[in-house]
């Protein structure tokens, strides 16, 4: 099982250089986010702009997760096929652009209600620590901050089948998440391994970009293997359901 996950991530390499043009909406979507959080969190002077702020960013997020998720499904595909004409794979080229607003036309209201249950489920821990933390006795506190830690364990857990459960089925929320949760116990070693990874990169990757102080020059190349770190394991986890699932 392990061979198996080892060798997709070999493989991966070369798929994720040849998806490499996910990386450009990737990027503005990154910017323009920049661009507005550092525009707006200091102008946040009552609930209701503080409401809108959150709003914004939960529905542009929610959009651009629906196309780029979908566009992701596409550029893998597209890197499969065998065009007998340069044309013929110039225009399938172009089009995969359009697959940016064909995922939000396609999963906007599931990926929106998804991610409201996450939203949901943060702010609903976030007030119940904070008013256990007022109380004189705190381990209640340290067990509900436990509870909810292995909660959203879980939730990141199952995103690794989510994410492409619903580009590929097309379903409403509810049943992907429930479709995705099967299918984590189908292949539990290799999901818990590939959770592993993933998590494990992410760590090494915080811990470069926000706690190492380097050179302007140097910090630039971070992130672009921060970019590319993410192209790498989105497609990884797009080929692990594919090859369990699809295929």
């Amino acid at each position: 099982m392990s061979d198996s996950i080892l060798s997709l991530m070999k493989e991966n390499f070369k798929i994720t250089n040849d998806c490499i043009i996910l990386a450009a909406p990737l990027v503005i979507f990154v910017t323009l986010i920049q661009l507005y959080m550092d525009n707006f969190q200091y102008r946040l002077s009552n609930y209701a702009n503080y409401i809108s702020y959150l709003l914004v960013l939960w529905i542009f997020m929610s959009a651009f997760l629906s196309g780029w998720l979908y566009m992701v499904k596409k550029t893998i595909q597209f890197n499969k096929k065998k065009y007998l004409y340069e044309l013929d794979r110039l225009s399938a080229l172009r089009n995969l652009f359009l697959c940016l607003f064909k995922g939000v036309g396609r999963f906007f209201p599931c990926i929106l209600t998804i991610t409201a249950l996450y939203f949901v489920f943060s702010l609903f821990k976030t007030i119940v620590i904070i008013c256990l933390y007022n109380l004189p006795l705190k381990l209640g506190f340290l067990f509900l901050s436990i509870l909810f830690l292995i909660i959203q364990f879980f939730i990141y857990f199952w995103f690794i089948y989510l994410a492409p459960e619903i580009v590929y089925s097309y379903k409403n929320a509810f049943i992907c998440i429930g479709n995705a949760i099967k299918k984590i116990f189908t292949v539990l070693k290799q999901s818990i391994l590939l959770y592993i990874i993933v998590c494990l990169f992410c760590v090494l990757f915080y811990f470069v970009l926000v706690y190492i102080e380097v050179h302007p020059i140097i910090y630039f190349f971070e992130l672009l293997s921060a970019y590319y770190a993410i192209l790498y394991f989105v497609i990884l986890v797009f080929r692990n359901y594919e090859k369990n699932f699809i295929e």
